[in-house]
């Protein structure tokens, strides 16, 4: 499902659930429910849950930026071993280094498999430590202790790009200021239902308003506290890993004997 698709389904389920809420509203208004009237303390309590919810969208935000470069962290740190390997032939020109190179395109597509979740976390350690092994062995070709260094650098960038994804996925930002903020927007769309207005009109479209953003800014903050969501059919905001798909197709072709299909 394309994120367009996504995004729109979930505006359509806030909306149900904001007309929903004017529903229950109109039903209390009826019944002669309403047992609030409008004083400062509203005032307040709305002030303070839409500050909440502010901080908790400042602090997803900051993250989804960071995550919005690990992509292109991951292409370029493959892309440059794979360059540094390839290196090696101007040292060494009669040696054979087409198994480690393999190898490196190997873990790029398992590295990509994973953040879609098609494979385990185990898998892609267990392909890392192969091919960290693969990348030694090339290094002893290298008689500079600087170029071995870089290759050594390179592989434990791509390591540590991996464990931030892995960290990222399974943290949610400060889940007891979460907890708070559905809370304080549960009590306040209740108040809001029970409150006494002289203009049902109004006071209907105001409750609407107030929880289709208050709803609305809740769902897109738990879904871009994972930005790496691919699989999941109710995340709408997820990172873009064109850049790492274009680079394993780069790297694919440049391979000696270019693997058959593509990603």
């Amino acid at each position: 499902m394309s994120s367009r698709r996504r995004r729109l389904r979930l505006l359509r389920r806030v909306a149900l659930l904001a007309l929903a809420v004017c529903g229950a509203k109109v039903v209390v208004h009826r019944l002669g429910l309403e047992l609030f009237s409008v004083n400062p303390l509203f005032t307040a309590m709305v002030a303070s849950t839409f500050f909440l919810v502010s901080f908790l969208l400042s602090g997803v935000l900051t993250d989804y930026k960071e995550s919005e470069k690990i992509p292109g962290l991951i292409a370029s740190s493959l892309e440059t071993l794979y360059l540094e390997i390839q290196g090696i032939l101007i040292h060494h020109p009669g040696v054979t280094i087409d198994a480690e190179a393999r190898a490196l395109v190997g873990l790029g597509r398992v590295v990509h498999s994973w953040m879609i979740e098609r494979i385990t976390t185990q898998e892609v350690y267990a392909c890392y430590w192969n091919t960290h092994g693969q990348i030694v062995r090339a290094s002893t070709y290298l008689s500079s202790s600087t170029l071995q260094g870089r290759l050594m650098s390179e592989m434990s960038a791509l390591l540590s790009q991996v464990n931030r994804v892995q960290v990222i996925r399974e943290t949610n930002f400060v889940p007891l200021v979460n907890w708070m903020a559905d809370i304080a927007a549960l009590f306040l769309c209740g108040g809001l239902v029970f409150q006494r207005s002289s203009s049902m009109v109004e006071s209907v479209f105001f409750l609407f308003v107030l929880t289709f953003l208050l709803v609305f800014l809740k769902k897109l903050i738990d879904d871009i506290d994972n930005p790496f969501g691919w699989v999941d059919p109710n995340s709408a905001e997820d990172v873009s890993l064109d850049v790492l798909e274009l680079a394993l197709r780069r790297l694919e072709q440049a391979l000696p004997q270019a693997h058959e299909g593509s990603l």
